[in-house]
């Protein structure tokens, strides 16, 4: 089974494709994530703990039931899959700042703005 056969499923026609496209985004930056994550114990930036990944595993399927969850909301009420579009956009921007994040931890040199916006929400957060 490919990808296009996935896509085309009858019950993934119900899902708009500008949706489809936001929860397959997700999923790549979860990959992404995860890989610049394990980037970080190679390069023993932090050490390797069972527990902070079986929790980020453990908070990665609690995501995918709330994803789920707000299609269902989205279908019953008829909400043209507005709150689904927003819970992705959400997903997809901590992730975004979660890799970013990583990615200037092991030393790869990010953009002056995004190394300032890392920086500003790291001391508003009592980090770092």
């Amino acid at each position: 089974m490919d990808i296009t056969q996935i896509i085309q499923h009858p019950i993934l026609s119900l899902v708009p494709k500008p949706i489809l496209y936001m929860f397959l985004a997700y999923l790549v930056f979860k990959v992404l994530d995860f890989t610049t994550g394990l980037l970080k114990t190679w390069k023993k930036v932090v050490g390797y703990k069972s527990a902070v990944m079986r929790d980020g595993i453990i908070r990665w399927i609690g995501e995918l039931v709330g994803i789920v969850f707000v299609i269902i909301l989205d279908l019953m009420f008829g909400l043209n899959f507005y709150l689904t579009g927003f819970t992705l956009a959400l997903f997809l921007y901590k992730e975004g700042g979660s890799i970013a994040e990583n990615l200037q931890t092991i030393g790869v040199d990010m953009p002056g703005i995004v190394d300032e916006t890392l920086e500003k929400l790291n001391k508003e957060s009592g980090r770092k």
